[in-house]
């Protein structure tokens, strides 16, 4: 018969067998060497990409001894462009695609068919309607990752709540751009005469277009940027400068870069926190989960006040917004 000590020591030894296998299991993933290749859509994205490779060294994954990245930042900004890269990433034999973007993702995806080479996507908006998944919560196939939901009627409502004298609005877009079209098309067109507002003639089809229009809006007005505006973005900064002669104020949704100054507000996904989201997703197909089997996970938005462009336009933020705010830039 067995005595107390006895049972105890056996217990003991069991569960200490237990944690080295579980310890063993988890750190197998890490004693592998990975190769990812990465796809940006968009250059001010890359932050993205940035983010990413630190939280995949938290998780221990370190460039250069057990995993590697390969990223070029001068692939191109069109369809054609990103499914090239993606054949020649996968010429290069990687183990995983990570994508910044909805032309990448689907670059990805036609890269990788026939394959078990798994892509984790962030940012995309419904990646359900864009044929990247079939399914939020069991994807299927070799795609998962990060959406996020198009937020741009809550973004103009902050606006107007900092800005409430505002009558007209004036929402640069180009028909050629299909992701910006998405939110267009998404309630944006049908927000804006809810909250009393007059829409200024906004399609354009360059950016010299775009700023020409500028000289010609009404003094209540405020220019509320989308994103992505993939044709448009190399006019954003002349654009500002412009908005500022003016005394018109700009307010954005999912734009951590690309102005100055920065907008009055901005609501929008954190770059770290997606980033982050993404790394997870990518570790836990490398300790053997599959793609398909992995839901589609939510970036969660943030409201970012800049007080410092805020007096620029003589915009008082009141306290009840402020303590609404989650950063306030001073």
């Amino acid at each position: 018969m067995k005595t107390n000590s006895s049972k105890l020591t056996g217990k003991i030894l069991a569960l200490l067998a237990a944690l080295s296998l579980l310890i063993s299991s988890c750190g197998s993933a890490k004693s592998k060497t990975y190769v990812v290749g990465v796809i940006v859509e968009l250059p001010w994205l890359a932050a993205i990409y940035d983010s990413f490779k630190v939280s995949m060294t938290e998780l221990g994954y370190v460039e250069g001894q057990n995993i590697t990245y390969l990223y070029n930042p001068e692939v191109g900004s069109d369809q054609a462009a990103f499914d090239a890269e993606a054949q020649r990433l996968m010429d290069q034999k990687v183990d995983l695609f990570f994508t910044i973007g909805t032309l990448t993702t689907k670059a990805a995806q036609k890269a990788v068919e026939g394959t078990n080479i798994p892509v984790v996507f962030t940012p995309v908006i419904n990646p359900v309607a864009e044929g990247v998944v079939k399914d939020i919560a069991h994807p299927g196939g070799n795609v998962t990752g990060v959406q996020i939901i198009d937020r741009s009627p809550k973004a103009l409502e902050w606006a107007l709540k900092i800005a409430p004298q505002t009558k007209h609005i004036y929402m640069p877009y180009n028909p050629a751009d299909t992701i910006t079209m998405m939110l267009v098309n998404g309630g944006i067109l049908e927000t804006i005469p809810k909250l009393g507002l007059e829409l200024e003639p906004s399609q354009v089809s360059d950016v010299n277009e775009m700023l020409e229009r500028v000289d010609a809006l009404p003094e209540d007005t405020i220019i509320f940027l989308l994103s992505p505006i993939s044709s448009l973005e190399t006019g954003l900064e002349q654009l500002s400068q412009r908005a500022q002669a003016r005394g018109i104020p700009i307010f954005t949704i999912n734009r951590d870069v690309g102005l100055s100054p920065f907008p009055v507000a901005n609501y929008t996904v954190s770059i770290a926190a997606e980033a982050q989201q993404g790394a997870r997703m990518v570790d836990r197909i490398f300790q053997g989960q599959k793609p398909a089997d992995m839901p589609i996970e939510t970036a969660e938005y943030f409201l970012q006040i800049d007080l410092k462009t805020a007096q620029i336009y003589n915009l008082p933020v009141s306290d009840e917004i402020l303590s609404q705010a989650d950063t306030i830039i001073r």
